[in-house]
């Protein structure tokens, strides 16, 4: 089961990594808006006429900055059933609605394929739900390692020293678990502001709690270990003996809490986005896309929420098999800290 959900997480990772290769629409967000074809379903093929919009750009995105950020929209999508290629003027018909179109300014004729459908906005579904699965797993990522720092922090010192420095990081950790998750999410967002980095923070430090407290765990458990006393009697400092002595025979049970911790973190950040306080429009997020489609999800348009859903789904369930998984392996026994 490990070997699978690590594959599954392995192949995810690649496509949000390489997603603006990827995806059909790779304008950046996959925000480029085409009204006249909103709210089609998956599998949905139109024709396109393909218009350079009026618009200058003075320095062309580098091979990186199209990998992180996409290209920009310099293009304009114009639907069409059927179509007169004049000499002098390009003729569309589409839903009724005839457009005259000079042909110099003409690129090319093409068909896409929204395998997904299209939002309310005319957007392909696919490639703003692979964007969505990115921001998802950047946030889950570095959410992890801000609970995982401070968690082993707190939990490290605590455990080694015991007395009053315990004392003390014990009432900071039973402070922050009395105060409801998204609560503090709510607090740290609204005194901090909206942001990518305000919502990578408000996430990690709702998930502090449980690393420390295992972490707390495991050290008080090994500190009177014969390795560490030898470590002490050889005039190692308590610095050296937590971090090159300690904390690698309890690195068992720091992976499987980042495991638990990431699928926390998909589902905080989606809860935090689906109620507005999160990544914010037009940036795609597994959360807001399924805030923006709700209404129409609701009125009969299922899939525009089955999909951020589903993905939603996979992912929370891969993490956490993942953390069964790496538990068996490396044998943890549960700790009461």
């Amino acid at each position: 089961m490990v070997a699978v959900c690590t594959a599954i997480l392995l192949l995810v990772t690649l496509i949000a990594l390489f997603a603006y290769i990827i995806i059909p629409d790779n304008t950046e967000n996959a925000n480029r808006q085409t009204p006249q074809i909103s709210l089609q379903g998956p599998g949905y093929t139109q024709s396109f006429l393909v218009k350079e919009k009026n618009i200058r750009t003075t320095k062309n995105r580098s091979v990186i900055e199209r990998l992180i950020n996409g290209q920009r929209d310099v293009h304009t999508l114009i639907p069409y059933s059927t179509i007169d290629l004049g000499e002098e003027t390009v003729t569309t018909q589409y839903d009724g609605i005839t457009q005259y179109h000079e042909s110099k300014i003409v690129l090319k004729q093409e068909t896409r394929r929204f395998f997904f459908g299209t939002d309310k906005y005319g957007r392909d579904v696919f490639s703003r739900l692979i964007l969505g699965l990115r921001i998802s797993l950047v946030v889950g990522l570095l959410s992890v390692l801000v609970s995982i720092t401070i968690g082993i922090l707190l939990g490290s010192l605590g455990g080694y020293y015991g007395g009053k420095v315990d004392n003390f990081i014990m009432l900071i950790i039973n402070t922050s678990w009395s105060i409801p998750t998204l609560l503090m999410a709510f607090a740290i967002i609204i005194a901090l502001g909206k942001g990518f980095l305000v919502i990578v923070l408000a996430v990690g430090l709702t998930m502090w709690v449980d690393v420390a407290r295992i972490v707390r765990g495991q050290v008080m458990q090994v500190k009177n270990d014969l390795y560490v006393k030898a470590s002490k009697v050889m005039g190692f400092n308590d610095t050296r003996i937590i971090v090159k002595h300690i904390l690698p025979n309890i690195i068992g049970s720091i992976l499987v809490m980042a495991a638990a911790n990431f699928a926390t973190a998909i589902l905080v950040e989606a809860g935090l986005s689906y109620l507005g306080l999160g990544i914010q429009p037009p940036t795609p997020s597994l959360g807001n896309m399924l805030q923006e489609s709700y209404a129409y999800a609701t009125g009969g348009f299922v899939y525009l929420a089955f999909f951020p859903i589903i993905t939603i789904m996979m992912l929370v369930l891969c993490f956490n098999l993942l953390g069964t998984g790496l538990r068996d392996i490396f044998d943890i026994k549960s700790v009461k800290a």
